[in-house]
């Protein structure tokens, strides 16, 4: 894995003066001996989450059971691994299975993170094929997400009707004791992993969340563990700055100097990978006021395009030359904007995820915030709860007739240009049911709101950025400006009551709506300015028309 760096010349003096300060506070040192006041004055949420630093240490114990069970899984047909899981449970795990892949003759990875009916049918269509024998790997560290219970109790009475031992298709990862482990023994699964309590969710990349899956996968776990073994031992050996934490101490000081917004320029093959890292980034660091933004970006724009709070990562493979990526880095330099460029190879992947847990933590240091914990993540999930208790959806939304595109587009146009300030960034908060093509159709829209209003400008699928940017977008300083797409389609399916597990909804329409409206509702508590969109009709269709209309009004 290589760092450089181009065109920091303006902020060495800064850059240099936090790497000085890492050295005058033993920073090394202190992060090892898991010293919390390093972020605060009060130990809250912060040693009790430090568990990620040894976790390349204690996962080789675990390692040789790992492939047992990996053995016993595949000898039993098993070729379909459907993770059900939320945010930090499940974005490593895809990463994983995106960059590197599933060995030959072992089974695949899907991942389920949306509540939207038409995700959860075209799951279920999936497990259904002919010749598939699926096994459910209902991932959460808690025990409790609302999400992962509701796909646990739809798809385990799907495998009643199978047959009388369904529990059999089932296993559970999640920490020791939580109600999830309890309902996994008493539904009979097949296996129950641990997790590492004192490891939060989004630091759970090189722990039993992350490396599990990557097992079952058929991945040799002892040689995709050592490099990030090699990192650890790095970091603990102490003879000079750890790369992890040089790369912390630029994102810190080019974030205190307003450079907060970190584009990230990524390969669709990486996709996956940038979704991990704006979770670790953003719900680390969006709080206090303070944050720094992960906006991915497939195209560089050009220069008068951009402003002036943004920070460029560009990602490329060692392995894999791309002659036409390669010609996006050279118009990337020739705008002389500052600019980090990582490479790496598949076979790094371990290292990598440390190399930003590290980074993660350090920018926490210099941005004076504690990077474990999530303050504002409890305000959506209360106001679900609301919304579901009184089970009213308002009139108009539920009586909305069609609104031709040019008619959302002149909406947008008005919403951002008034307001009480021009806004830093704008998000697009996309309540739809995700696919691939919708994924080109959201990165054009975002391109076409980028170059008409000049604002980084990000998008992700909820509820799953509930659990990552959604932290960021209430903690930071609040001058983001969002809008809200929402699927209008009528179809639905209901939430079973399973045996231990009440429905937390009556059906997933409902629990999906009920998430949009709390997220709408928490923002608009914490100040900040919203739009919403209902879209009637094929979203594809319809987001690339709004698309073009944007570039032309």
């Amino acid at each position: 894995m290589k760092l450089e760096i181009y065109h920091l010349e303006p902020w060495q003096p800064e850059i240099q003066a936090a790497l000085d300060k890492l050295r005058q506070e033993n920073f090394s040192e202190r992060l090892l001996k898991k010293d919390y006041t390093l972020w605060k004055e009060k130990d809250e949420e912060i040693s009790n989450r430090l568990g990620w630093l040894d976790s390349p240490l204690r996962m080789e114990p675990l390692l040789q059971d790992y492939r047992q069970q990996a053995e016993k899984i595949r000898s039993a047909g098993i070729n379909l691994l459907v993770l059900l899981g939320m945010g930090g449970s499940s974005l490593a795990p895809e990463a994983i299975s995106r960059v590197i892949g599933s060995a030959p003759n072992y089974p695949r990875l899907l991942m389920l993170d949306s509540t939207s009916p038409a995700a959860v049918s075209r799951v279920a269509r999936q497990t259904e094929q002919e010749g598939t024998r699926p096994l459910f790997l209902v991932s959460s560290k808690s025990g409790t997400t609302a999400e992962t219970l509701s796909f646990l109790n739809y798809f385990y009475q799907q495998q009643t009707r199978l047959g009388p031992e369904a529990g059999k298709n089932f296993l559970a990862i999640t920490d020791p004791g939580t109600p999830l482990a309890r309902l996994a023994a008493e539904l009979g699964f097949s296996l129950t992993v641990s997790g590492f309590p004192d490891v939060g969710g989004r630091f759970s990349a090189i722990s039993p969340f992350g490396l599990f899956p990557a097992a079952l996968m058929g991945l040799e776990l002892k040689e995709f563990l050592q490099p990030a073994v090699n990192s650890y031992q790095l970091l603990a050996l102490g003879e000079s700055l750890h790369p992890g934490l040089q790369l912390g101490a630029i994102l810190g000081a080019l974030t205190r100097a307003g450079r907060d917004k970190l584009t990230l320029l990524l390969p669709d093959y990486l996709r996956t990978l940038g979704r991990w890292l704006e979770q670790l980034l953003a719900e680390s660091t969006g709080k206090e006021g303070r944050g720094i933004l992960p906006a991915i970006e497939s195209l560089p724009l050009s220069a008068e395009h951009y402003s002036q709070d943004r920070l460029f990562i560009f990602y490329q493979l060692e392995s894999t030359p791309d002659i036409f990526w390669e010609k996006r880095l050279d118009s990337l330099k020739k705008l002389k904007l500052p600019l980090l460029l990582i490479s790496f190879k598949p076979e790094d992947l371990a290292a990598h995820f440390y190399l930003w847990e590290l980074a993660t933590a350090t920018a926490g240091f210099f941005l004076g915030l504690n990077p474990f914990d999530q303050p504002d993540v409890e305000l959506t999930k209360k106001k679900t709860r609301e919304f579901l208790k009184t089970q009213a959806l308002p009139e108009s939304e539920t009586t909305r007739s069609k609104i031709e595109e040019k008619e959302l587009a002149r909406q947008i146009k008005s919403f951002l240009a008034t307001g009480r300030r021009r806004p830093d960034y704008l998000a697009l908060l996309c309540f739809l049911p995700p696919e691939d093509n919708l994924d080109v159709a959201l990165d054009n829209l975002v391109r076409q709101l980028s170059e008409k209003y000049h604002l980084p400008c990000t998008w992700n699928y909820g509820p799953a950025y509930l659990h990552s940017t959604g932290q960021l977008y209430k903690g930071d300083a609040g001058r983001g400006k969002f809008i809200g797409l929402v699927d209008n389609d009528p179809f639905d399916l209901p939430i079973p009551s399973i045996p231990g597990s009440p429905s937390p909804a009556p059906s997933f329409r409902q629990l999906f709506l009920a998430q949009a409206r709390a997220d709408f509702a928490a923002l608009r508590e914490k100040g900040r300015e919203s739009l919403v969109l209902h879209l009637t009709g094929k979203p594809v269709e319809i987001i690339f028309r709004l698309g073009e209309i944007i570039r032309n009004i």
